[in-house]
């Protein structure tokens, strides 16, 4: 029986265990699995399946069809279980181990990607049990690597460094922070201090002594000399906004030439653009719309009216453009828009059939002149 993945799951192997279920079953909708000769059980009919077959067997066959586990049944033989099935880190469902008497809460598996901590916590409350969290970040109070920027959907470039920086910071080695762009208030922030604005700004000893580095930023790596033996875990904000203006007969190769060569003549990575942005007539554009899902941008059509009101230095116009779609000039204004009234990074750059702008987001200032969130 396959479910969705955004599904749970509770099994239970013995009498004890099942009246256990009964006392968390409130903490959200949930599927139970019990085996055939507890059929007896007094849980609601409509959640309790039964499995006839082999344990082992048979959660080798939906262990991935849930995205969050309870298993009730000692820890050892749960070690058991999931040692044969599990596949990687960024697929796993989480697991949550709880004894039969209900004393300890076991986070064993995805207990930080797959939020198996979070889960622990709660199964522990609902039955006053002691939850078991052992990773580091729980122990020692150390940052999660993956969990930095994600509620702003930044994006880990290097996801193989993460074990390196991760070890580091387990052993108290010091980890310096490189920020060029995105929101400052990031989780964990605090525990890096300070955060340089850009390598330029490290004082040269800093660079000497600091071994590894959480590098943010919308730059194609350039390092200095210094640290290009230390890891350095380079971190995506979605801060880069491309204005373009492109004719009827323009094509996705036309379309995608263009915009990686000027980020890549410019050093930009396209790892952090968040959006196309465009004048309203080309909506449902085939072309620009392929461009986008391909590379998983947002597209935001914008009026002619919005792009003649943001302010650019005044040089001439093309009249043609003017007469054909009422804006004076469309990729730098767009590109200005899709940033929220950032800068241009790139003027406008032009092919036979396309023009390419590129603006950076900056987060807002509060009246205080501090950054404030939401917005990068």
């Amino acid at each position: 029986m396959i479910k969705p993945q955004e599904s749970w799951a509770v099994v239970a192997i013995s009498r004890p265990g099942r009246d256990q279920v009964r006392r968390f079953l409130g903490l959200r909708p949930m599927t139970v699995w019990l085996p055939e000769r507890l059929a007896s059980s007094n849980l609601p009919a409509e959640v309790v399946h039964y499995y006839d077959t082999p344990l082992s067997h048979w959660m080798g066959e939906v262990f991935h069809d849930y995205l969050h586990w309870i298993w009730v049944m000692p820890v050892s033989l749960a070690t058991r279980l999931v040692a044969p099935v599990i596949r990687d880190k960024h697929t796993d469902p989480s697991v949550t181990v709880v004894d039969d008497s209900g004393r300890y809460a076991v986070c064993l598996l995805s207990c930080h990607l797959g939020g198996g901590n979070d889960i622990t916590r709660d199964v522990a409350q609902i039955l006053q049990a002691v939850p078991v969290l052992t990773t580091a970040s729980e122990t020692l109070g150390i940052p999660i690597l993956e969990f930095i920027g994600r509620e702003w959907n930044w994006q880990v470039e290097n996801p193989w460094a993460i074990a390196r920086i991760g070890r580091m910071l387990s052993e108290g080695e010091s980890i310096g922070v490189v920020q060029e762009s995105g929101t400052p208030e990031w989780r964990y922030r605090e525990a890096f201090s300070p955060v340089y604005d850009k390598w330029d700004n490290v004082p040269p000893k800093k660079l000497q002594d600091i071994r590894g580095w959480l590098w943010i930023t919308h730059h194609r790596i350039s390092f200095p000399k210094s640290i290009q033996d230390s890891p350095v875990l380079i971190y995506r904000p979605k801060v880069l906004s491309l204005g373009i203006g492109f004719s009827r007969n323009a094509t996705y190769a036309d379309l995608q030439e263009l915009v990686f060569k000027v980020l890549e003549e410019n050093l930009l990575s396209p790892h952090s653009v968040e959006r196309i942005v465009t004048i309203d007539v080309k909506e449902g554009d085939e072309e620009l719309e392929r461009l986008a899902a391909h590379n998983a941008w947002r597209v935001q059509y914008v009026s002619p009216g919005d792009l003649n009101r943001v302010e650019l230095n005044q040089y001439p116009f093309n009249p043609k453009v003017f007469e054909t779609t009422g804006a004076y000039r469309v990729a730098e204004p767009a590109a200005i828009l899709g940033a929220r009234g950032g800068p241009l990074l790139v003027h406008k750059c032009k092919s036979d059939r396309v023009t390419v702008a590129v603006a950076l987001k900056i987060p807002p200032r509060n009246e205080k002149g501090v950054k404030t969130t939401g917005l990068a």
